[in-house]
């Protein structure tokens, strides 16, 4: 099982190798590969820093300088999901269910929703049939 802050989830979707420094693109790409690449893979959902935001330089005495916004995603998905225990695969089996303008109304204040890659990445996810 491995822990992951719920709304990476869909942020593993828009995902292209940027972030906020080289030290966390690649924590977050390994992180990611690993967890992509392992369908059956148990996910136990948090609302609260994991092992990605450890490289993060928003992330100060282990609270996400941002935490009131992304809580509200991680807390979004949790209950989308209906729990905090999941196989990745079945994970992004409900995700893809999920509603394009909802996918909007809970990303569009992130920093990183106005390059586009999410929205891009999560009409991908819906196209495919796997």
């Amino acid at each position: 099982m491995v822990s992951l802050r719920a709304h990476h989830l869909l942020c593993f979707l828009g995902f292209r190798g940027l972030g906020y420094n080289h030290r966390f693109v690649q924590n977050f790409s390994r992180i990611r590969a690993q967890i992509l690449g392992s369908p059956e893979l148990i996910l136990k959902l948090e609302v609260h820093a994991d092992d990605i935001c450890k490289s993060c330089p928003k992330l100060h005495n282990g609270i996400c300088i941002n935490n009131d916004k992304v809580r509200k995603k991680d807390e979004f998905i949790i209950d989308f999901l209906t729990t905090d225990e999941i196989a990745v695969k079945n994970a992004y089996q409900r995700i893809k269910t999920l509603e394009e303008e909802k996918f909007k109304n809970l990303c569009q204040n992130c920093e990183w929703y106005g390059l586009g890659f999410c929205l891009e990445g999560f009409r991908k996810m819906k196209q495919n049939e796997n």
